[in-house]
């Protein structure tokens, strides 16, 4: 695989990972979460007007377009494993970041996705 591919690949998988942090911080630090809970119309009203929310949608989509880019490059079988970075990324922002208590299941379990997205990379 070039160097080239699978830095943007390994980008494309973080930035997905910051994205998902981002759209975490935006219902927690903004009156997005209580206007969910009041309702449908409440929670459209706050999702429009949350800068937090609008920023974390753009890192999203530039980590959903570097993606688009990767498939058009990459064999599917060969880039899709990576993802799997992605669970262990965004488990390590969760508890560095957020402060969320990560035991010791949660990493067995995500370690298992990543080992188990690894064996099907090798049997392509």
């Amino acid at each position: 695989m070039p160097l080239g591919l699978l830095a943007l690949i390994i980008t494309a998988v973080l930035m997905s990972a910051v994205g998902q942090t981002a759209l975490k911080v935006a219902v927690e630090k903004s009156d997005l979460k209580d206007a969910i809970a009041a309702g449908l119309m409440p929670a459209i009203t706050a999702a429009i007007s949350s800068p937090f929310l609008w920023g974390a949608l753009v890192i999203y989509g530039v980590s959903i377009v570097l993606w688009l880019w990767v498939l058009s490059q990459a064999d599917l079988s060969l880039a899709y494993p990576f993802v799997s970075l992605g669970f262990v990324v965004t488990m390590l922002f969760a508890a560095g970041f957020l402060g969320e208590h990560v035991s010791m299941v949660r990493i067995v379990g995500t370690l298992l996705i990543v080992a188990g997205c690894l064996v099907v990379a090798r049997s392509a």
